[in-house]
């Protein structure tokens, strides 16, 4: 079983596709991921996921200081990542530990895909053990 590696955004990095196209080298990953760098011209149209593997590291986790390597990052998806800058200066590890979590902002990046929704699932259950509530 692999550790849980949360990004600030609650996203469980073991289930992101390019967290495991740059760990594990996943085909799968990266066949998912793949419309989403032709949409941004980082391969061409007549790509496969092959070109998407050559890219890797794509990422390395949100959290990991060793990121220069980090495609994302150098594209500026991490660094302008509205949730890992919110909770750097917050000095909190992820948004579960917001007092104002779920914002308005972050409702709105749940509800655009379910693997987010997922994330604030988890996070909300987070923070409910925090306080001994129970999920």
């Amino acid at each position: 079983m692999k550790k849980l590696k949360l990004a600030a955004c609650g996203i469980d990095c073991n289930e992101c596709g390019s967290y495991k196209v740059t760990t594990e080298h996943d085909m799968q990953s990266a066949e998912l991921i793949i419309d989403w760098f032709k949409d941004r011209g980082w391969i061409g149209e007549d790509d496969t996921a092959e070109a998407v593997v050559k890219l890797a590291p794509l990422c390395t986790g949100c959290w990991n200081v060793e990121r220069s390597n980090a495609f994302l990052y150098q594209h500026g998806i991490c660094v302008d990542c509205h949730y890992r800058n919110c909770c750097v200066e917050k000095g909190i590890n992820h948004c579960g530990e917001c007092n104002d979590f779920p914002c308005d902002s972050y409702l709105h990046f749940a509800s655009g895909h379910e693997g987010h929704k997922k994330a604030m699932e988890y996070l909300l259950s987070l923070k409910q053990a925090s306080k001994g509530e129970k999920p």
